[in-house]
């Protein structure tokens, strides 16, 4: 974490930091920043840093029509609709209401009067208003959670949208690490088919005996074992991008019959040193901050129940025994009133309830915690990782150049019959190693390259 803490310099001010409380901030002691996170470039479309067309197309066909993201946009549409509630509560209240009934009287009591119809018919028609006066502000803290509910599914979806794009990139890489290696192994064989035909014909001749042949042949077969791996790593890689970018159950399945036929793209190069800034605008970072406020104001609306619900009621309409005089003048009615609710034996279950909502703030600032320490977690991870991964693939790379050499002097000395068989199947099967660990590695390192961006918080924007 120091080497992190030296490679990203930390704004002393995160995103969101005037609405969260003290002990939060409090939590992290950074120190100010130096670099501006505008310096780094946008972010929005990270995968244009690879300059690769058909990657940029991939991920923006998995964008849109990857499964998650739509039940991660059907989230947000139900938020949406909690916070239109929450809203339309704070509204006057509009009833309509027509009311036939039919009433038999009792003829043993007080208001049995000699004369009177012992059963009547009456119609009703009217409207009724209500409007709760939000003096204490119960409804509109309620509002305002629920709009930062809707903003954290939001913060979640984008979330999803990087993660994503980040997993189609790496799938991408993968795929054509793979074909390469196949490609590699696959030429490899017919190498060892061409010199165990060589083999054989020496043997035949009294040159050379089994023990040489046996040797070439059992090393063939160990490049084949390989390549049978390699190819059931690609088909499974395949899959997995086509089930990414949406694709149907049936294209899924004959998904490792494709190819991408691409080289690896270059590693863009990064600065040298990263603002935390970049870091505080993470999705998840945002989400977690827009769910701890929602907990902080339903504590507040918790406390609101102790005050008394205060609403302005009306009504007018008709009432009449007969349709016919219904919209009458004599039939109007109307009422006018005010009601004052006030809670009086539910003391104890209003003080469980703002322990409750207490407990969930108090979960929700721990979570925030680990929130932001993951995400500091996940870059000083990503750079150490691209940083590891680019001096091991220099490295390789030399040691490849340096086993292709051995392998041509070793065929060189045994065509002169200076050396045996197994000198040059020894080269051959070191180079071809050398040559799948540096695509291994360069492949590790564009995938670091990629986490470096989704540690950042790259790959969505705002719909």
């Amino acid at each position: 974490m120091r080497n992190l803490l030296n490679a990203i310099v930390i704004s002393a001010t995160l995103s969101g930091c005037a609405v969260l409380p003290d002990p939060i901030r409090a939590r992290f002691n950074l120190p100010v920043t130096t670099v501006e996170a505008e310096s780094f470039g946008d972010l929005e479309h990270w995968w244009l840093r690879f300059d690769d067309p058909a990657l940029s197309a991939q991920i923006e066909r998995a964008l849109a029509a990857n499964a998650r993201l739509e039940e991660a946009q059907a989230n947000v549409e139900s938020a949406a609709a909690e916070a239109r509630i929450a809203y339309e509560h704070r509204l006057p209240k509009l009833d309509a209401h027509l009311g036939p009934a039919r009433q038999r009287r009792s003829l043993k009591t007080a208001t049995a009067f000699p004369g009177l119809p012992v059963i009547t018919n009456s119609l009703e028609f009217g409207l009724t208003a209500s409007y709760e006066l939000d003096l204490w502000g119960r409804l509109r803290l309620a509002e305002r959670a629920a709009i930062e509910r809707l903003g954290a599914q939001r913060w979640a979806q984008n979330a999803l949208r990087g993660t994503i794009a980040a997993q189609v990139a790496r799938t991408v890489f993968l795929i054509r690490t793979l074909e390469r290696e196949v490609e590699l192994t696959e030429s490899t064989i017919a190498l060892a088919d061409e010199a165990l035909l060589l083999l054989e014909r020496q043997r035949d001749a009294g040159i050379i005996g089994d023990f040489e042949v046996l040797q070439n042949r059992a090393e063939r077969d160990n490049f084949a074992v390989r390549l049978t791996d390699l190819r059931e790593s690609l088909q499974r890689a395949r899959r997995s991008l086509s089930a990414l970018a949406g694709g149907q159950p049936d294209a899924i399945y004959v998904a490792g019959g494709e190819s991408d036929g691409r080289p690896l793209p270059d590693i863009p190069p990064l600065p040298s040193e990263l603002p935390s800034s970049l870091l505080a605008r993470r999705p998840d970072v945002q989400q977690s901050e827009a769910e701890l406020r929602a907990a902080k104001i339903d504590i507040a609306v918790a406390r609101s129940s102790y005050f008394p619900v205060i609403s302005l009621t009306g009504g007018a309409g008709y009432q009449s025994k007969a349709l016919s005089s219904l919209l009458t003048s004599p039939a109007r009615t109307w009422s006018l009133g005010t009601t004052l609710l006030q809670p009086l034996l539910s003391a104890p279950q209003m003080d469980t309830e703002i322990r409750v909502s207490r407990a969930a703030a108090k979960a929700a600032e721990a979570r925030y915690v680990q929130v932001m320490q993951n995400a500091f977690v996940d870059a000083g991870d990503a750079l150490g990782a691209r940083g590891a991964a680019h001096e091991a693939r220099l490295l390789q790379e030399r040691r490849e150049q340096e086993l292709t050499e051995t392998l041509r002097m070793a065929t060189r000395r045994f065509d002169a019959g200076l050396t045996g068989a197994l000198d040059v199947i020894d080269a051959r099967r070191n180079l071809l190693a050398a040559q799948l660990d540096a695509l291994d590695r360069r492949n590790a390192e564009l995938g670091a390259t990629v986490d470096i961006f989704r540690a950042l918080g790259g790959g969505w924007s705002e719909l």
